[in-house]
C-alpha cells in the first residue's frame, strides 16, 4: 500500500510539474513569433536576478518546515509551526519589498545595466513579492501528501498566467510588456486564495526560539540555494557585459529547452524528498534509495540523450530561423541538467542526515569555480565559454555531494 501510494503521488506530482512546463513548451513557438531574441535576453537576465530573491526573503525555511513537520508531537504543534514561519516570512517579505522599491532602481543605475528598472524589472519584482505567499500552502500540501491539491493550486496559477500572456501578446500586441503584465495580474486573485488556504491550517503565533532553530537549520541551505542560483545564472550577469541582448536571448532559449528536463527533476524532487525524510534510519531505507535512484536516473539520461541528439530539429519546430543558432548550445547545457538531476538524490540524503553544511560547501565550491571560469572564458569564447563552464561546475558539485553521502552501496550513474 505504501509503495502504491508513493507511486501514485509521484505520478501526480510529476503531472503538477509537467503541465505548466508543457504549456510553456507548447506556447514557445507562438511567443517566438511575437518576441525578439533581444526580448528573451531581457527575460533571461531579469529571471536570473529575481530567482535569487525568494531564497533571500524566506531564508529557506520551507525546507525547515518539511524536515521538522514530522518531528512535531501533535497537529496543534504543527499548526503553530506553520503559523510561526508564516509570520516570520510575511514580515521579511514586506520589509524586503519596501527596500526593493526604494533602492533597486538606484542599484540598477549604479551598475549601468541595459535593462531599466521601469517597467520590466519593477513588474517582475511585484510578481515575486506576491509569489512568496504561495509557499506556506504549497509546503502544507507536500507534507500532507495532498498531491492533487498541490497540482491544482500550481496549475491554476500558471494556466491563468499563460492565458493572459497569450491574449496580451498575440491579440493586443503588447509585446514583452504583455509577458510581464500577464505574469503579474493573475497573482492578485491567487494571493487571496493563498491567504484563505493558509489561515485554515495555521495558528498565528511568533516563537523566537523556534525561529532560531529553523534558521540554524535552514541558513546553510539558504547559502546553498543562493550559490546554486548563482551557479545557474551567474553566466547571464557576465554575458550581459560582453554580448548583445539578442545573443543572450539565444542562450536563454537554449537554456530553457535544455532545462525542460527540470520537469523530471522537480517532479522527482517533490515526491522523493518527503519519502527520504520519512524512511531515513528505518529498515529498507537504502534499498528504497537504490531502487528510486535507478529508475529516476534512467528516465533522466534517456530524455537528455533525445534532446541532445535532436536539438537542431527541436529549434526548427519551436522557433523561427532567427533562433536556430540556439541549438548549438543545447547539448553542452544538457550536461549541467544531468548533474542537477543527480543532485536531487544526493542532496536529499545529505539533508536527511542533517549534513546541510556539506550542501552549502558543495554549492559554494561549484559557484566560486563557475564565476572564476566565466570571468576567464566568457570574454574569449562568449556563449560557448559560459555553457562549458556551467557543465564542469555542476559536475564538480555532483562529485562533492556523492563523496559525502553515507550509503554503503552507492553508485553515481545507476
Amino acid at each position: 500500500m505504501i509503495a502504491n501510494k508513493f507511486a501514485k503521488d509521484t505520478i501526480i506530482f510529476a503531472i503538477g510539474e509537467i503541465l505548466p512546463k508543457i504549456l510553456s513548451f507548447v506556447l514557445l513557438p507562438v511567443f517566438t513569433q511575437y518576441l525578439l531574441p533581444s526580448d528573451y535576453g531581457i527575460i533571461g537576465y531579469i529571471n536570473a536576478v529575481i530567482s535569487l530573491l525568494p531564497v533571500l526573503v524566506t531564508f529557506s525555511l520551507a525546507s525547515f518546515l518539511i524536515r521538522f513537520y514530522f518531528d512535531m508531537n501533535s497537529e496543534n504543534d504543527r499548526r503553530n509551526l506553520f503559523g510561526n514561519v508564516f509570520v516570520f516570512i510575511s514580515i521579511s517579505n514586506i520589509s524586503f519589498f519596501i527596500f526593493g522599491l526604494l533602492f533597486f532602481p538606484r542599484i540598477i543605475d549604479f551598475f549601468q545595466l541595459e535593462i531599466p528598472w521601469n517597467p520590466y524589472f519593477k513588474l517582475a519584482f511585484i510578481t515575486f513579492f506576491l509569489e512568496i505567499f504561495s509557499i506556506i500552502p504549497v509546503v502544507r500540501f507536500r507534507v500532507k501528501e495532498q498531491a492533487f491539491n498541490f497540482v491544482l493550486i500550481n496549475f491554476s496559477k500558471v494556466f491563468l498566467q499563460y492565458v493572459l500572456i497569450l491574449i496580451l501578446i498575440v491579440f493586443y500586441d503588447y509585446g514583452l510588456l504583455g509577458y510581464y503584465y500577464g505574469s503579474l495580474l493573475p497573482l492578485i486573485p491567487m494571493t487571496i486564495i493563498y491567504f484563505i488556504l493558509t489561515f485554515k491550517f495555521i495558528n498565528i503565533n511568533f516563537n523566537f526560539n523556534q525561529i532560531k532553530i529553523g534558521l540554524n537549520y535552514a541558513i546553510p541551505l539558504m547559502v546553498s540555494a543562493i550559490t546554486f542560483m548563482l551557479l545557474n545564472y551567474s553566466d547571464r550577469f557576465i554575458l550581459e557585459r560582453y554580448i548583445s541582448l539578442s545573443s543572450l536571448g539565444l542562450y536563454n532559449i537554449a537554456f530553457t529547452i535544455a532545462f525542460s528536463l527540470n520537469i523530471i527533476i522537480m517532479s522527482g524532487y517533490k515526491a522523493i524528498e518527503p519519502e527520504i525524510f520519512k524512511r531515513y534510519k528505518k529498515n529498507g531505507f537504502e534499498k528504497f534509495i537504490l531502487k528510486s535512484k535507478s529508475i529516476y536516473f534512467f528516465v533522466l539520461y534517456f530524455f537528455a540523450m533525445i534532446i541532445s541528439i535532436f536539438s537542431y530539429e527541436l529549434m526548427i519546430v519551436l522557433a523561427p530561423e532567427s533562433y536556430i543558432d540556439a541549438s548549438k548550445y543545447i547539448p553542452i547545457l544538457i550536461i549541467s541538467v544531468i548533474m542537477t538531476g543527480q543532485n536531487v538524490i544526493w542532496g536529499g540524503i545529505l539533508t536527511a542526515e542533517k549534513k546541510t553544511m556539506i550542501i552549502g560547501k558543495g554549492t559554494v565550491l561549484g559557484t566560486l569555480f563557475n564565476i572564476l571560469m566565466n570571468i576567464i572564458f566568457i570574454p574569449k569564447f562568449g556563449v560557448y565559454g559560459a555553457a562549458l563552464t556551467s557543465a564542469f561546475s555542476f559536475m564538480l558539485v555532483n562529485v562533492y555531494y556523492y563523496i559525502n553521502v553515507n550509503l554503503k552501496n552507492k553508485s553515481m550513474i545507476k
